[in-house]
């Protein structure tokens, strides 16, 4: 997706979580040398700022038309996920000497995937027992969920491979089929009303029994259909096949639950509130999904502004470690992007470069004998500036780490990131200044 797009897909997401529009701080002048060398009016510095990092959780996250459908249950990722969809009725006309064979669910994987896929999958098909309806902004968020039958119709077990671009055939139970096809044969104006009393919509539910694994399913036109089998026996037997597909993909949308047993992390209720990187061992939570969000507060913005008196700051850069124990079966996200926020997480924008371009981290990683290190390297020189040339410097802004849009809504995807106090010392702001020699 080309950046400018998702800045806009994006900001269209912060709003309707009902954060509202801010403007960004002020520009500030920046002038880069050619290199950090010594010369008779100034000395190049390197210099390290202290970092405050903190989990907060949105108020809620939409979920509704992301094209995936997600279901699954990791206790390792302490995520479970439900994917909700409607049926549509087609057109199709059925031959009232159609005798019924079977009725399934077809699905086909999207290649997402989150734990562990190596080990027993198990998937229950559920009726919903009413109707799926948006919000008033249109959209379905991921705390959402509709009544469903306490019995499955069909359930499904097998070993996931989701990028194998195989078909999962669920057959559900003969008794819905046959009603389906009694239903459709005696009723040639069938309303989609009608049809709803027998399929209202479907909840793809996990197996918690079994399965440490979070599946997406494609969850558009095509990808998912009701399929009914039947043949008629004439001077030979001829089979036919009937399809119900994926109605409105805006209305298909995933419930996602947050598994955690912290007591901290349960006791967030609302996005203003915070909790510091000591009272989760020395980390912080990024989440697609559940809205976990971390947050970068940079202390001594004050002492900047001094600094700025005195010499010029012509880099800064930040670097976050990422707890790679936290992430065991799945590599973290390729980047990052950062966000803008006031004291009470309130998102107002991107943070941008010179250039108007969002600010991307990339993943790098380093390797030793024993173990992987990842980290995000973030350039924010432009915000630095900006924000400490204002006429009153904004102690309480802050920095936001973000997933990209499609991992925000339509993923479980998560970060653990290394907090400023870990003892690896990974997490960092280095700011790289020239300081004016006075005589």
């Amino acid at each position: 997706m080309h950046k400018k797009n998702l800045t806009h897909s994006l900001l269209q997401v912060i709003l309707i979580l009902g954060i509202p529009l801010l403007y960004s701080c002020s520009e500030g002048d920046l002038s880069i040398g050619d290199g950090f060398v010594n010369s008779e009016t100034y000395t190049a510095i390197t210099d390290t700022f202290s970092l405050n990092l903190s989990t907060f959780r949105m108020d809620s996250v939409e979920t509704s038309g992301t094209g995936t459908a997600l279901c699954g249950h990791s206790k390792t990722h302490e995520t479970r996920a439900t994917g909700f969809f409607q049926i549509a009725l087609t057109a199709d006309n059925i031959d009232k000497k159609e005798k019924f064979d079977s009725l399934c669910l077809i699905l086909n994987h999207s290649g997402y995937y989150l734990g562990d896929t190596s080990k027993l999958f198990g998937l229950n098909v559920h009726l919903l027992k009413e109707e799926i309806t948006t919000n008033s902004s249109g959209s379905i968020c991921a705390d959402d969920s509709f009544k469903y039958s306490k019995a499955p119709v069909g359930s499904y077990r097998y070993f996931p491979e989701p990028n194998s671009g195989e078909v999962l055939t669920i057959r559900l139970t003969d008794s819905l089929g046959l009603r389906l096809l009694d239903t459709l044969q005696t009723n040639s104006t069938l309303s989609s009303a009608d049809f709803e009393d027998i399929i209202r919509g479907i909840a793809l539910v996990s197996d918690t029994s079994i399965s440490d694994a979070i599946i997406g399913y494609s969850a558009s036109e095509g990808n998912i259909n009701l399929r009914l089998y039947t043949h008629k026996v004439e001077l030979e037997e001829t089979e036919y096949t009937h399809d119900f597909p994926l109605e409105n993909e805006t209305l298909q949308f995933n419930h996602i639950e947050t598994l955690t047993t912290n007591k901290a992390l349960q006791s967030l209720r609302s996005h203003k509130q915070k909790i510091p990187e000591l009272k989760l061992n020395h980390s912080a939570i990024l989440q697609g999904g559940t809205g976990f969000f971390t947050r970068i507060d940079i202390t001594g913005l004050t002492s900047m502004k001094a600094l700025q008196q005195e010499g010029q700051i012509v880099k800064a850069t930040l670097q976050v470690g990422v707890k790679t124990d936290q992430n065991i079966t799945n590599t973290p996200p390729s980047s990052l992007y950062l966000l803008e926020a006031d004291k009470i997480n309130q998102i107002s924008s991107y943070i941008v470069n010179s250039n108007s371009n969002t600010v991307t981290g990339s993943l790098s990683k380093s390797s030793s004998l024993y173990e992987e290190n990842y980290f995000y390297t973030f350039d924010i020189t432009y915000f630095l500036n900006a924000l400490i040339n204002e006429e009153v410097t904004t102690e309480g802004t802050g920095i936001v780490l973000a997933l990209p849009e499609e991992d925000l809504q339509g993923s479980v995807n998560k970060v653990t990131f290394k907090g400023y106090t870990d003892s690896s010392a990974e997490t960092k702001l280095n700011v790289f200044y020239y300081n004016y020699d006075k005589e």
